[in-house]
């Protein structure tokens, strides 16, 4: 069986503490701490832990999230979510991001080794993104729509 991950470098939404016992959490831009681990081939090679400064952020967590990431070297993150502003740091900045919900993080890491985690298309696939449109409604802007192009856009006058 052909591998999917080769020297790669994996931060993990961690649920509570972090570590491979933990369970990925259900949230990317406010989990409590990343679980960083780099691969080899097949083979974890290092496993630490950092915590999240978008956790406790008052705004921007998403993105402040990500830029840590981003920041530690990671080529790969995992999270049960990610939501459409810290997809869009990921896609910039070229890390991978894969779905993995109510996992633990360890399972995790093996199924992404092994190619069995499916990738989240920051463009609106596997709880990125907000739907047709980017959540921006039919108007575009434009006045069409009761929502007058401010997301609505549902018809009408």
């Amino acid at each position: 069986m052909r591998t999917a991950v080769i020297d790669m470098k994996i931060c993990i939404a961690s649920e509570t503490n972090g570590g491979l016992e933990d369970m990925v959490s259900s949230v990317f831009g406010r989990c409590s701490a990343f679980t960083v681990v780099e691969v080899d081939g097949t083979e974890i090679k290092n496993v630490y832990v950092i915590t999240n400064p978008g956790a406790q952020a008052s705004g921007g967590a998403g993105i402040q999230a990500a830029q840590t990431v981003i920041n530690e070297g990671c080529n790969a993150v995992i999270s049960s979510s990610i939501g459409p502003n810290s997809g869009e740091v990921f896609r910039m900045g070229g890390v991978r991001m894969y779905a993995a919900p109510g996992m633990r993080i360890g399972d995790a890491v093996q199924k992404l080794i092994r190619g069995e985690l499916p990738e989240i298309n920051p463009q609106g696939g596997m709880g990125a993104g907000r739907g047709m449109g980017g959540g921006r409604g039919m108007g575009g802007g434009r006045g069409m729509g009761r929502g007058r192009g401010r997301g609505m856009g549902r018809g009408g006058w």
